[in-house]
């Protein structure tokens, strides 16, 4: 009889606790789940970052969570002890920081965002031979007063992943580390950027060099020898700024041309996004819905310069010219104006919208 009534009592506790056909169902990505994050050639995202430089990205995040707040919490009580007047006050404590960050740095490839993602694990684990490099970074900052964002120019991104381990590029470091927070991976259509295909090198439409949201970074932002005007563009012929972009497309390919035939085709260059295939998200752009032109600058791409005055796209080449010869590094700048007044009137006010020319 007891065992009858034991073996009731397991079968009453596996209806119980068996899971119905509404129940939630917990499951578990495997370790090497990859990242929903769209990538591109080389293994870049969508804001031109190597898994090196995205890794060291999710490093600063995670030490932000595990490794900032207690030294924060550190600090205060630091602080509240020396303010005392016993001997507690006066006591001189040796390593009271330097051990919390040498044991959170020292493991944080380990942290779970990091060690899930395979490739970003093998770049955390490359960017540790600078382990000495980050913790002194730390006490850098501890140093300074332990600043927050923005405060006394501090710039974790800038400091930890360019100054102490060179594993992202100047124009890319310059940024605050929130700005590649959207990378695409969310669940969210909307946050999916779409990208056409990288063309070959070299590739052009309407005269302009092709640009995709895959290959921004490695064409527009990569070389600091280059001045890189940037035309986001809604070519569609259907579309609401087909005629913007009848208008503007002629001026901007004529300037490149202009440039070309003086010689510095190599340092200054036009390309064109199609806005209508391809998602440009921050930093280098903002998901717009209107066409824009910018100028990358020889040797500041991080501050990229916009043309506010395009009237409709009704631009000349001498309006174009004017724009380069304000916004470019000096030797392009310089030959920008010089262009507007060597140039002949019948290419340089060129107006490819009035039909009346023709």
């Amino acid at each position: 009889m007891r065992n009858v009534l034991l073996l009731f009592a397991v079968l009453a506790a596996c209806a119980l606790f068996a899971p119905s056909a509404d129940a939630q169902q917990i499951m578990q990505a495997p370790l090497d789940a990859p990242s929903d994050a769209p990538l591109f050639a080389g293994g870049k995202d969508v804001f031109g970052r190597t898994p090196r430089c995205r890794a060291c990205h999710a490093i600063v995040n995670a030490l932000h969570m595990r490794l900032t707040p207690r030294l924060e919490e550190l600090k205060r009580k630091e602080e509240k002890r020396k303010l005392g007047t016993g001997s507690a006050a006066r006591k001189i404590e040796y390593g009271v920081y330097g051990d919390l960050i040498e044991t959170q740095v020292g493991s944080v490839c380990s942290a779970g965002d990091l060690w899930r993602d395979r490739v970003v694990r093998k770049e955390c684990e490359k960017i540790m031979n600078h382990e000495d490099e980050i913790v002194g970074i730390y006490n850098k900052w501890l140093k300074k007063g332990a600043p927050g964002k923005g405060e006394g120019g501090w710039n974790w991104n800038w400091e930890m992943c360019h100054r102490a381990t060179e594993a992202c590029p100047e124009e890319l470091a310059m940024h605050e580390l929130e700005e590649f927070d959207d990378d695409g991976a969310g669940e969210a259509s909307e946050r999916r950027y779409r990208s056409e295909q990288t063309p070959e090198r070299g590739h052009e439409t309407d005269g302009m060099l092709t640009v995709t949201a895959g290959s921004y970074y490695d064409v527009v932002v990569k070389d600091p020898a280059v001045n890189f005007l940037v035309y986001t563009a809604f070519p569609d012929p259907d579309g609401e700024h087909a005629e913007f972009h009848a208008s503007i497309a002629p001026a901007l390919a004529a300037t490149q041309k202009l440039f070309d035939d003086a010689g510095l085709g190599d340092v200054f260059k036009i390309g064109m996004v199609n806005a209508d295939n391809n998602d440009v998200p921050p930093p280098y752009g903002m998901v717009t819905k209107t066409p824009s032109v910018c100028l990358y600058p020889a040797n500041n791409k991080g501050w990229p310069r916009y043309n506010t005055e395009l009237n409709d796209g009704r631009l000349t080449p001498f309006d174009v010219l004017f724009f380069v010869g304000n916004t470019a590094s000096e030797t392009v700048a310089a030959k920008a104006r010089e262009l507007m007044k060597t140039t002949p009137d019948d290419v340089l006010r060129r107006k490819s919208w009035d039909h009346d020319e023709l």
